[in-house]
């Protein structure tokens, strides 16, 4: 199914449309029929024949209803923009006409009404006049349709139109993650809660437990209804009716969420993509504005981030109270109390975080107004700069699968890596990566948790990007700590260390205490030296040369050749006689080694 809504100014004739194209007179409070305007949003259906049931949404033209007006537009489909051809092209069509570009409508039909109350060349004025205000949008080309509500002319024509265009529309998904935001609520006698909205974006089923946001409580649909035909399931760009057990009428409203799978997310400090409808010179920092998203109205102020040189800018909204919201979600942007479009835009990062992404989403938002789904993604990567593939299925309201072909996609383009189960931004990753490596060059034999600090890189994501060091860099790996690859020989060690070395070796037996060194020097050269390997720390005071620890250690494991323990004074004897001082720290070290276990007061062979 799909929505077709009517839009324009104030007595250019929306309802009186809708009823000759339905039969259905969709002014339905008392205050409408009274005062003979639309104060809310009105709801009709056409059945087609061939084509199915569509939806049509009747909005308030007055300027004091724009809240409605965007409530009724938000899951428009197709719109058809009316004008009166005896009134022209008016504020209020104006204002519309801009709401249907910022929630990015597909298509449009231009209607002109009231053709039975004006020359030819009235109509031929005002359809010229329209056709100029329809060429330098993306609404270009749009069907001109001229009618008469009054006496039917054109209404048959306008209904085929209607078809022709919702055939052109791109083809609603049923595979992704279905929601509705919520436009009326009330109780129904023998049912209970029942909640109104537009579906999209997938299908609910008779039975499904669904959430509602913002309150996050669980409700289950106990039945499921569009234009009065109940339904076992509730397709995307279908009027809906869920009938809902577990919720009352009083702890849900307008402007709430339903829900299966939820991919929005709750904050009060969103950036947002702004595009301005006429001028710039009201903006200010810190403006006091109304967010209309969904079928809600949030107030909220708007923190500049940086000099407002155009009509298009990011920006900084605080919200006065947290709203649920998803990468890419339109909104239109009001004055205090809804009177006053302003502007409107995209959320582009539905919770913020820091001062890196400010500047991060400064460079990176040009265009936005065009950007489809691929491009959000791509943009929500640069700023996030790398994330678990879980995260990217739980931020955004498309599938996995389809999700997974454009991480793919801007795999092959090489924007992206996928390493495990991360997606990370390449330019991020081989910046890191050279950061990381320049931290090994300069230090000796670090490890993970001091190549991150060094980096100043997330310790996961250092861990992340070792595997690529390792292949691709002359770094190399030795129990759990890097070294630049020139490092680990003797011949490339420098005097001092070559010289320490060749002293522990004299030494044998006898060792070094490292604590009866005074030179700061020849300290750090000692620690860098049993870093790489080539000094064998026992217990962090003792240290002998690698090759001296090699020898003692082949004559302790000798010892098993004939016999299946050993207590301390085989050591010792095995050893030349050392000491207890040394001998106790060296069978620990052999056992740290892994190749003896103590068992009281033997040792035995692992």
């Amino acid at each position: 199914m799909y929505i077709v809504g009517t839009s324009g100014h104030i007595d250019h004739g929306k309802t009186s449309l809708i009823r000759a194209l339905t039969g259905t007179d969709c002014d339905r409070l008392p205050e409408e029929k009274e005062r003979e305007m639309t104060i809310d949003i009105g709801f009709a259906s056409i059945d087609y024949p061939r084509f199915g049931t569509v939806s049509i949404i009747d909005v308030p033209g007055h300027e004091r209803f724009i809240r409605n007006m965007v409530v009724g537009a938000w899951g428009i489909d197709l719109a058809l923009l009316v004008v009166a051809v005896d009134d022209g092209w008016m504020p209020q069509t104006e204002d519309h006409f801009r709401v249907l570009q910022l929630l990015g409508v597909e298509r449009l039909i231009a209607v002109l009404n009231k053709t039975d109350i004006a020359d030819e060349e009235m109509i031929s004025f005002v359809e010229e006049e329209v056709r100029e205000k329809l060429e330098a949008t993306r609404f270009a080309g749009s069907d001109v349709m001229k009618v008469s509500s009054k006496t039917g002319t054109g209404i048959e024509e306008l209904r085929e139109a209607i078809v022709v265009n919702l055939r052109k529309l791109t083809k609603a998904s049923n595979a992704s993650k279905p929601y509705l935001f919520i436009d009326r609520v009330f109780a129904s006698k023998g049912y209970g809660t029942v909640i109104t909205g537009t579906l999209k974006n997938g299908i609910f089923q008779e039975d499904e437990t669904v959430q509602i946001l913002p309150v996050k409580k669980e409700a289950r649909i106990k039945r499921i209804e569009s234009h009065y035909t109940a339904l076992q399931e509730g397709n995307p760009s279908q009027r809906t009716a869920l009938n809902l057990s577990g919720i009352s009428v009083d702890e849900v409203k307008r402007g709430y969420v339903v829900v299966r799978d939820n991919f929005f997310t709750g904050s009060n400090d969103i950036i947002a993509g702004i595009q301005l409808l006429d001028t710039k010179k009201e903006i200010k920092n810190n403006l006091g504005i109304e967010v209309l998203i969904g079928t809600t109205a949030v107030k909220g102020k708007m923190i500049l981030l940086d000099e407002v040189d155009s009509m298009e800018f990011p920006a900084r909204i605080k919200l006065e109270e947290p709203w649920f919201t998803y990468p890419g979600q339109p909104f239109v942007m009001t004055s205090p109390g809804g009177h006053r479009i302003i502007g409107g835009g995209r959320v582009l990062l539905p919770e913020f975080h820091s001062r890196n992404q400010k500047k991060l989403v400064k460079g990176a938002v040009a265009d936005f107004a065009n950007w489809n789904r691929d491009r959000i993604v791509e943009f929500i990567f640069s700023v996030y700069q790398w994330m678990k593939r879980e995260t990217a299925y739980a931020l955004f309201p498309e599938s996995r699968k389809s999700l997974d072909k454009v991480i793919q996609s801007l795999a092959e383009k090489g924007t992206i890596q996928v390493l495990n189960d991360y997606i990370v931004l390449t330019d991020y990753c081989n910046s890191s990566i050279s950061l990381a490596v320049d931290v090994i060059n300069k230090g000796v034999g670090l490890n993970l948790a001091e190549i991150s600090h060094g980096a100043s890189l997330n310790p996961e994501f250092a861990r992340l990007i070792m595997p690529i060091i390792l292949m691709n860099h002359t770094v190399i790996e030795k129990d759990g700590r890097y070294f630049a690859g020139d490092a680990i020989t003797e011949d490339a060690l420098s005097v001092g260390k070559k010289k320490i070395l060749q002293q522990l070796l004299q030494e044998g037996a006898g060792g070094m205490e490292l604590d009866k060194l005074k030179d700061d020097v020849v300290k750090k050269d000692v620690r860098d030296l049993v870093k790489l390997g080539f000094i064998v720390s026992l217990d962090g005071n003792i240290l002998y040369h690698h090759q001296v620890y090699e020898d003692l250690k082949g004559k302790i494991m000798s010892l098993f050749d004939d016999r299946e323990k050993i207590m301390v004074t085989d050591a010792k004897d095995a050893t030349g006689g050392l000491s207890r001082k040394y001998i106790i720290p060296l069978l620990n070290r052999v056992e740290n080694d892994g190749l003896i276990k103590r068992l009281g007061d033997f040792r035995i062979k692992v």
